[in-house]
């Protein structure tokens, strides 16, 4: 699944055959890359009508890929959502991203759907409109990183089934019949601009993890900046405490370390939060046990780890 997941957002990604920059080097081959860990997780939602938040366990699951490679090559994959069967009111809000990067460049692929909904109503609104003209929005981007500057491809597809995070492969033989056009943006990068969200958050993770390890106040690294869509956002940790001890579902884990975190998108302004609680010792050192998401103030995630999820 994971290989075949891929290999549908690299074809997606040669629907426009525009030419990286110069300074672009193409990336290696990412189907060659190695899973060195991954874990799985089993999510809750809940949504805010008005007031007060209206929840649900076991809606959906994610998963969380380290891939690395000769040469210094690595890599993160995130699939995440909710099954529509489960989730409150229906919603199926998912995600697919992964992110490849070593001294020759880095390749970011990814999914969303519905990413631009206000508010519950307007969900609930836009959803019954897909469902009525049988077109379901999804957008998905390919970009390229290399030394100071980035070149993204934007792809809007009108699908005729609202896909879910289990169907990518389905997704991937829409697209296929019939490429849409992509929309290109390129930017300028700063120095030390990591390649993607899950880059920068790996390394304010290592920071925090290594700071709980080592019995120090804090994490001296709480600030970096990386690029989507060819644009410069900083990751910023806001808070980081240790945690001695948590119990979920009969599991327990210990030696942990809680952060949270702010995504600014310095061009527009914008700000998402989420917040990780990760452990700091053996085989889940640097793995988050819970995750918190929270990407419209009407609807947020929270997830635990549970490896018997199936994706």
């Amino acid at each position: 699944m994971r290989r075949t997941a891929l290999a549908a957002f690299i074809s997606i990604s040669a629907i426009a055959a525009h030419g990286a920059p110069r300074d672009i080097p193409p990336a290696d081959n990412p189907l060659a890359m190695r899973v060195r860990q991954e874990h799985r997780y089993r999510l809750s939602a809940a949504i805010r009508p008005l007031l007060f938040w209206v929840g649900a366990r076991n809606v959906g699951g994610a998963r969380i890929v380290w891939r690395d490679q000769d040469e210094g090559r690595k890599g993160y994959e995130l699939l995440l959502g909710s099954d529509p069967a489960r989730a409150p009111r229906r919603i199926n809000r998912w995600g697919f991203v992964r992110e490849d990067a070593g001294p020759s460049g880095g390749v970011m692929l990814g999914v969303m759907n519905r990413s631009e909904d206000d508010s519950l109503g307007q969900a609930t609104s836009r959803m019954a409109q897909e469902a009525k003209e049988g077109r379901f929005l999804f957008k998905m981007i390919r970009a390229q990183v290399g030394p100071g500057e980035a070149r993204a491809e934007n792809t809007i597809v009108m699908a005729p089934t609202d896909f879910t995070f289990r169907q990518l492969e389905d997704l991937e033989r829409y697209v296929q019949a019939s490429p849409p056009p992509a929309r290109v943006r390129t930017g300028r990068l700063p120095e030390g601009t990591r390649p993607g969200l899950l880059f920068a958050t790996a390394d304010l993770v290592s920071a925090g993890v290594e700071a709980g390890r080592a019995g120090d106040a804090g994490p001296a690294l709480r600030k970096v900046k990386f690029t989507f869509n060819a644009s410069v956002y900083d990751l910023v940790l806001k808070s980081w405490e240790r945690v001695s001890r948590v119990k979920h579902a009969g599991r327990t884990h210990e030696k942990l370390v809680r952060m949270e975190f702010e995504s600014r998108n310095l061009e527009k302004g914008t700000v998402e939060r989420f917040a990780l609680l990760c452990g700091t010792e053996g085989a889940l050192s640097g793995v988050p046990v819970f995750v918190q998401y929270q990407p419209k103030w009407w609807f947020k995630i929270e997830g635990w780890l549970d490896e018997d999820e199936t994706l």
